[in-house]
């Protein structure tokens, strides 16, 4: 009975584990983020890092912005934070492509 209950907690911890989501990994002001394209308009970067970082900070924002530009090569459009400042939202714009 005890080798079960072992085993069951075992299996529920197993499929509460959250694998990293596959992408273009980043890294911005030190914090590691994982870009990945969820929809056609739709990007979002996930911070992997065990302490949520500072939504709060405008040049963070910013960074992650360019960096789902850059992966994407559209123009963001809108942006929103989610998951308690840990994923950015963006929204692109693929048929005005960056200029660079």
């Amino acid at each position: 009975m005890k080798v079960l209950i072992a085993l069951a907690t075992l299996c529920l911890g197993a499929c509460a584990w959250v694998a990293a989501p596959a992408g273009y990994k980043v890294s911005i002001e030190g914090e590691p983020y994982v870009l990945s394209q969820l929809t056609a308009g739709t990007w979002t970067a996930i911070s992997t890092a065990v302490v949520a970082p500072s939504a709060s900070r405008p040049s963070v924002q910013a960074a992650l912005v360019q960096a789902i530009e850059q992966a994407s090569g559209c123009k963001v459009t809108g942006s929103d934070y989610s998951r308690e400042g840990r994923q950015l939202d963006a929204q692109v714009d693929c048929g005005s492509r960056l200029k660079n």
